[in-house]
Protein backbone atom coordinates (compact mmCIF):
# COMPACT_ATOMS: atom_id res chain seq x y z
CA UNK A 1 0.00 0.00 0.00
CA UNK A 2 1.00 3.63 -0.39
CA UNK A 3 0.75 6.24 2.33
CA UNK A 4 1.36 9.92 1.52
CA UNK A 5 1.86 9.06 -2.15
CA UNK A 6 -1.91 8.98 -2.65
CA UNK A 7 -2.27 12.48 -1.20
CA UNK A 8 0.44 13.86 -3.48
CA UNK A 9 -0.79 12.15 -6.62
CA UNK A 10 -4.10 14.04 -6.43
CA UNK A 11 -2.18 17.23 -7.24
CA UNK A 12 0.11 15.45 -9.71
CA UNK A 13 -2.93 14.32 -11.72
CA UNK A 14 -4.42 17.82 -11.55
CA UNK A 15 -1.17 19.40 -12.75
CA UNK A 16 -0.70 17.01 -15.68
CA UNK A 17 -4.11 16.95 -17.32
CA UNK A 18 -4.32 16.79 -21.13
CA UNK A 19 -4.27 20.28 -22.62
CA UNK A 20 -7.94 20.36 -23.59
CA UNK A 21 -8.99 19.46 -20.02
CA UNK A 22 -6.96 22.03 -18.09
CA UNK A 23 -9.16 24.20 -15.93
CA UNK A 24 -12.17 22.00 -16.72
CA UNK A 25 -11.70 18.84 -14.63
CA UNK A 26 -13.07 18.72 -11.09
CA UNK A 27 -10.47 18.68 -8.32
CA UNK A 28 -13.06 17.15 -6.01
CA UNK A 29 -13.68 14.44 -8.59
CA UNK A 30 -9.97 13.57 -8.66
CA UNK A 31 -9.85 13.69 -4.86
CA UNK A 32 -12.84 11.41 -4.34
CA UNK A 33 -11.71 8.98 -7.03
CA UNK A 34 -8.21 8.69 -5.59
CA UNK A 35 -9.41 8.03 -2.05
CA UNK A 36 -12.41 5.83 -2.89
CA UNK A 37 -10.52 2.46 -3.09
CA UNK A 38 -9.28 2.81 0.49
CA UNK A 39 -12.55 4.36 1.70
CA UNK A 40 -14.23 1.13 0.64
CA UNK A 41 -11.69 -1.37 1.94
CA UNK A 42 -9.01 -0.17 4.31
CA UNK A 43 -10.87 0.32 7.58
CA UNK A 44 -11.29 -3.45 8.02
CA UNK A 45 -7.60 -4.00 7.21
CA UNK A 46 -6.50 -2.51 10.53
CA UNK A 47 -9.85 -2.95 12.27
CA UNK A 48 -10.56 -1.80 15.81
CA UNK A 49 -10.10 -3.33 19.26
CA UNK A 50 -12.92 -3.00 21.79
CA UNK A 51 -12.55 -4.36 25.32
CA UNK A 52 -9.63 -6.51 24.24
CA UNK A 53 -11.48 -8.00 21.26
CA UNK A 54 -10.30 -7.24 17.74
CA UNK A 55 -12.80 -6.54 15.00
CA UNK A 56 -11.30 -6.65 11.55
CA UNK A 57 -10.00 -8.94 8.85
CA UNK A 58 -8.15 -12.07 10.00
CA UNK A 59 -6.05 -11.94 6.80
CA UNK A 60 -5.65 -8.21 6.08
CA UNK A 61 -3.76 -8.45 2.79
CA UNK A 62 -6.30 -10.90 1.34
CA UNK A 63 -9.20 -8.66 2.38
CA UNK A 64 -7.58 -5.46 1.13
CA UNK A 65 -6.27 -6.57 -2.26
CA UNK A 66 -7.33 -10.12 -2.98
CA UNK A 67 -10.32 -11.81 -4.54
CA UNK A 68 -12.33 -13.06 -2.79
CA UNK A 69 -12.05 -9.95 -0.68
CA UNK A 70 -12.23 -6.24 -1.46
CA UNK A 71 -9.40 -6.34 -3.99
CA UNK A 72 -11.88 -5.48 -6.72
CA UNK A 73 -12.03 -1.95 -5.26
CA UNK A 74 -8.44 -1.46 -6.44
CA UNK A 75 -9.15 -2.09 -10.12
CA UNK A 76 -9.68 0.25 -13.04
CA UNK A 77 -12.71 -1.84 -14.05
CA UNK A 78 -14.60 -0.97 -10.85
CA UNK A 79 -13.48 2.65 -11.22
CA UNK A 80 -15.06 2.69 -14.68
CA UNK A 81 -18.30 1.19 -13.32
CA UNK A 82 -18.52 3.85 -10.60
CA UNK A 83 -17.74 6.55 -13.15
CA UNK A 84 -20.56 5.35 -15.42
CA UNK A 85 -23.01 5.54 -12.51
CA UNK A 86 -21.86 9.08 -11.69
CA UNK A 87 -22.15 10.11 -15.34
CA UNK A 88 -25.63 8.64 -15.82
CA UNK A 89 -26.77 10.23 -12.57
CA UNK A 90 -25.52 13.81 -13.02
CA UNK A 91 -24.10 14.14 -16.56
CA UNK A 92 -21.26 16.16 -15.02
CA UNK A 93 -18.27 15.73 -17.31
CA UNK A 94 -15.81 17.57 -15.07
CA UNK A 95 -16.57 15.39 -12.06
CA UNK A 96 -16.86 12.05 -13.89
CA UNK A 97 -13.57 12.47 -15.75
CA UNK A 98 -11.76 13.66 -12.63
CA UNK A 99 -13.15 10.75 -10.64
CA UNK A 100 -11.88 8.13 -13.08
CA UNK A 101 -8.44 9.76 -13.34
CA UNK A 102 -8.11 9.78 -9.55
CA UNK A 103 -9.38 6.22 -9.19
CA UNK A 104 -7.01 4.94 -11.88
CA UNK A 105 -4.06 6.71 -10.25
CA UNK A 106 -4.71 4.96 -6.92
CA UNK A 107 -5.43 1.52 -8.36
CA UNK A 108 -2.42 1.52 -10.66
CA UNK A 109 0.18 2.87 -8.22
CA UNK A 110 -0.74 0.16 -5.71
CA UNK A 111 0.84 -2.50 -7.93
CA UNK A 112 4.13 -1.51 -6.32
CA UNK A 113 3.87 -3.32 -2.98
CA UNK A 114 4.33 -7.07 -2.58
CA UNK A 115 0.59 -7.86 -2.75
CA UNK A 116 -0.35 -5.63 -5.68
CA UNK A 117 -3.83 -5.53 -7.20
CA UNK A 118 -6.11 -7.75 -9.26
CA UNK A 119 -5.28 -5.51 -12.19
CA UNK A 120 -7.33 -7.29 -14.86
CA UNK A 121 -10.44 -8.00 -12.77
CA UNK A 122 -13.00 -9.33 -13.72
CA UNK A 123 -11.24 -11.02 -16.63
CA UNK A 124 -8.43 -12.47 -14.49
CA UNK A 125 -8.47 -12.71 -10.71
CA UNK A 126 -4.72 -13.08 -10.19
CA UNK A 127 -2.77 -10.24 -8.53
CA UNK A 128 -0.27 -8.07 -10.36
CA UNK A 129 2.68 -6.71 -8.37
CA UNK A 130 6.09 -5.17 -9.04
CA UNK A 131 7.10 -6.19 -5.47
CA UNK A 132 8.92 -2.93 -4.84
CA UNK A 133 8.41 -3.02 -1.07
CA UNK A 134 6.83 -5.29 1.54
CA UNK A 135 3.12 -5.14 2.29
CA UNK A 136 3.23 -5.48 6.06
CA UNK A 137 -0.29 -5.01 7.45
CA UNK A 138 -1.00 -7.74 10.02
CA UNK A 139 -3.56 -8.22 12.79
CA UNK A 140 -0.83 -8.11 15.45
CA UNK A 141 1.21 -5.24 14.02
CA UNK A 142 -1.64 -3.02 12.86
CA UNK A 143 -0.88 0.29 11.23
CA UNK A 144 2.28 0.84 13.29
CA UNK A 145 4.18 -2.12 11.92
CA UNK A 146 2.80 -1.34 8.47
CA UNK A 147 4.02 2.26 8.69
CA UNK A 148 7.40 1.19 10.05
CA UNK A 149 7.95 -1.20 7.14
CA UNK A 150 6.74 1.30 4.55
CA UNK A 151 8.87 4.18 5.81
CA UNK A 152 11.96 1.99 6.16
CA UNK A 153 11.81 0.73 2.58
CA UNK A 154 11.35 1.90 -1.00
CA UNK A 155 7.85 2.95 0.10
CA UNK A 156 9.47 6.09 1.49
CA UNK A 157 11.11 6.63 -1.90
CA UNK A 158 7.65 6.35 -3.47
CA UNK A 159 6.32 9.12 -1.25
CA UNK A 160 9.35 11.29 -1.99
CA UNK A 161 8.96 10.67 -5.72
CA UNK A 162 5.37 11.94 -5.77
CA UNK A 163 6.32 14.86 -3.54
CA UNK A 164 9.01 15.85 -6.04
CA UNK A 165 6.52 15.54 -8.91
CA UNK A 166 4.17 17.97 -7.15
CA UNK A 167 6.95 20.37 -6.16
CA UNK A 168 8.20 20.37 -9.76
CA UNK A 169 4.69 21.52 -10.66
CA UNK A 170 4.53 23.93 -7.70
CA UNK A 171 2.14 26.31 -9.44
CA UNK A 172 -0.63 23.80 -8.79
CA UNK A 173 -0.51 24.92 -5.13
CA UNK A 174 -0.65 28.67 -5.79
CA UNK A 175 -3.58 31.01 -5.26
CA UNK A 176 -3.56 32.03 -8.92
CA UNK A 177 -3.78 28.40 -10.08
CA UNK A 178 -6.60 27.74 -7.65
CA UNK A 179 -8.52 30.77 -8.91
CA UNK A 180 -7.99 30.15 -12.64
CA UNK A 181 -7.85 26.34 -12.91
CA UNK A 182 -9.57 24.83 -9.88
CA UNK A 183 -12.52 27.07 -9.09
CA UNK A 184 -13.97 27.27 -12.65
CA UNK A 185 -14.30 23.47 -12.90
CA UNK A 186 -16.14 23.27 -9.54
CA UNK A 187 -17.68 26.74 -9.37
CA UNK A 188 -20.92 25.71 -7.65
CA UNK A 189 -19.14 23.56 -5.03
CA UNK A 190 -16.64 26.29 -4.15
CA UNK A 191 -19.43 28.88 -4.03
CA UNK A 192 -21.40 26.67 -1.65
CA UNK A 193 -18.41 26.16 0.67
CA UNK A 194 -17.66 29.87 0.32
CA UNK A 195 -20.85 30.66 2.21
CA UNK A 196 -19.07 29.63 5.42
CA UNK A 197 -15.38 30.15 4.55
CA UNK A 198 -13.49 33.19 3.25
CA UNK A 199 -11.19 32.85 0.26
CA UNK A 200 -8.20 32.12 2.50
CA UNK A 201 -10.15 29.27 4.05
CA UNK A 202 -11.10 27.88 0.64
CA UNK A 203 -7.48 27.99 -0.49
CA UNK A 204 -6.39 26.26 2.72
CA UNK A 205 -9.02 23.58 2.10
CA UNK A 206 -7.68 23.03 -1.42
CA UNK A 207 -4.11 22.69 -0.13
CA UNK A 208 -5.06 20.61 2.92
CA UNK A 209 -4.61 17.19 1.32
CA UNK A 210 -1.07 18.08 0.19
CA UNK A 211 0.00 19.27 3.63
CA UNK A 212 -1.71 16.33 5.29
CA UNK A 213 0.38 14.01 3.10
CA UNK A 214 3.55 15.96 3.86
CA UNK A 215 2.95 15.89 7.63
CA UNK A 216 2.03 12.21 7.42
CA UNK A 217 5.27 11.34 5.67
CA UNK A 218 7.43 13.37 8.07
CA UNK A 219 5.70 12.23 11.27
CA UNK A 220 5.61 8.51 10.48
CA UNK A 221 9.24 8.53 9.28
CA UNK A 222 10.27 10.35 12.48
CA UNK A 223 8.36 7.89 14.64
CA UNK A 224 9.72 4.83 12.82
CA UNK A 225 13.39 5.87 13.03
CA UNK A 226 13.73 8.13 16.07
CA UNK A 227 11.01 7.19 18.53
CA UNK A 228 10.03 3.54 18.10
CA UNK A 229 12.00 0.92 20.05
CA UNK A 230 11.41 -2.36 18.21
CA UNK A 231 12.88 -5.74 19.11
CA UNK A 232 14.30 -7.34 15.95
CA UNK A 233 15.99 -10.76 16.09
CA UNK A 234 15.99 -10.53 19.89
CA UNK A 235 17.78 -7.17 19.92
CA UNK A 236 16.10 -3.97 21.11
CA UNK A 237 16.85 -1.07 18.80
CA UNK A 238 16.33 2.67 18.70
CA UNK A 239 14.25 2.96 15.55
CA UNK A 240 13.65 0.49 12.74
CA UNK A 241 16.58 -0.07 10.36
CA UNK A 242 16.35 1.23 6.80
CA UNK A 243 16.41 -1.28 3.97
CA UNK A 244 16.10 0.14 0.46
CA UNK A 245 16.53 -3.20 -1.27
CA UNK A 246 13.79 -4.55 -3.53
CA UNK A 247 10.86 -5.97 -1.51
CA UNK A 248 12.50 -4.75 1.72
CA UNK A 249 12.70 -4.32 4.61
CA UNK A 250 14.49 -7.53 5.54
CA UNK A 251 13.13 -7.65 9.10
CA UNK A 252 9.50 -8.22 8.08
CA UNK A 253 7.92 -11.03 6.09
CA UNK A 254 6.44 -9.52 2.96
CA UNK A 255 2.78 -10.50 2.52
CA UNK A 256 1.85 -11.67 -0.95
CA UNK A 257 -0.77 -13.50 -3.02
CA UNK A 258 -0.47 -15.60 -6.19
CA UNK A 259 0.66 -13.17 -8.88
CA UNK A 260 1.91 -12.87 -12.44
CA UNK A 261 5.54 -12.37 -13.39
CA UNK A 262 6.54 -8.94 -11.98
CA UNK A 263 8.47 -8.11 -15.16
CA UNK A 264 5.25 -7.74 -17.17
CA UNK A 265 3.45 -5.63 -14.58
CA UNK A 266 5.04 -2.23 -15.18
CA UNK A 267 4.49 -2.12 -18.98
CA UNK A 268 0.95 -3.47 -18.51
CA UNK A 269 0.20 -0.81 -15.89
CA UNK A 270 1.56 2.00 -18.07
CA UNK A 271 -0.45 0.68 -21.03
CA UNK A 272 -3.67 0.70 -18.98
CA UNK A 273 -2.96 4.23 -17.73
CA UNK A 274 -2.31 5.40 -21.28
CA UNK A 275 -5.53 3.70 -22.36
CA UNK A 276 -7.54 5.54 -19.70
CA UNK A 277 -6.11 8.90 -20.79
CA UNK A 278 -6.66 8.10 -24.48
CA UNK A 279 -10.27 7.07 -23.90
CA UNK A 280 -11.07 10.17 -21.84
CA UNK A 281 -9.49 12.46 -24.42
CA UNK A 282 -11.63 10.86 -27.15
CA UNK A 283 -14.79 11.05 -25.02
CA UNK A 284 -14.24 14.60 -23.77
CA UNK A 285 -16.16 16.42 -26.53
CA UNK A 286 -19.03 13.88 -26.80
CA UNK A 287 -19.48 14.06 -23.02
CA UNK A 288 -19.55 17.84 -23.23
CA UNK A 289 -22.30 17.75 -25.85
CA UNK A 290 -24.34 15.26 -23.82
CA UNK A 291 -23.97 17.44 -20.73
CA UNK A 292 -25.12 20.53 -22.65
CA UNK A 293 -28.13 18.64 -24.02
CA UNK A 294 -29.14 17.49 -20.54
CA UNK A 295 -28.83 21.05 -19.25
CA UNK A 296 -30.97 22.35 -22.12
CA UNK A 297 -33.64 19.73 -21.45
CA UNK A 298 -33.86 20.73 -17.81
CA UNK A 299 -34.21 24.43 -18.56
CA UNK A 300 -37.02 23.84 -21.08
CA UNK A 301 -38.90 21.11 -19.20
CA UNK A 302 -42.60 21.79 -18.33
CA UNK A 303 -41.85 21.76 -14.59
CA UNK A 304 -39.46 24.66 -15.06
CA UNK A 305 -41.47 26.70 -17.57
CA UNK A 306 -45.00 26.11 -16.30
Amino acid sequence: MSWAAHQFEVYAVQAHLPKKMRGKVSFWGIWLGDFMPDFLSKFWVYGITVNGRHYGSSVPHQWHRGFPGMGLTHTVFVGIVFTLFLWLWKRNRAFAVGYLLGYAAHALTDVNDSVGTVLLFPFWWVNWTVQTWAYAATVEGGKYLDAAAYYSSLGLVMDVFWLVVVLASWRVLTRDYWRTQIVPADARTWAWIGKVLPERGLLALYRATFFYGLCRMISWTTWAHLIAEPVIDGVKRRGYPFDLSWTGPWWITARSLPHVNPWVVLPATLAILAGVYWALIRLWEPMGRAEAERRAERTTSPTRTG
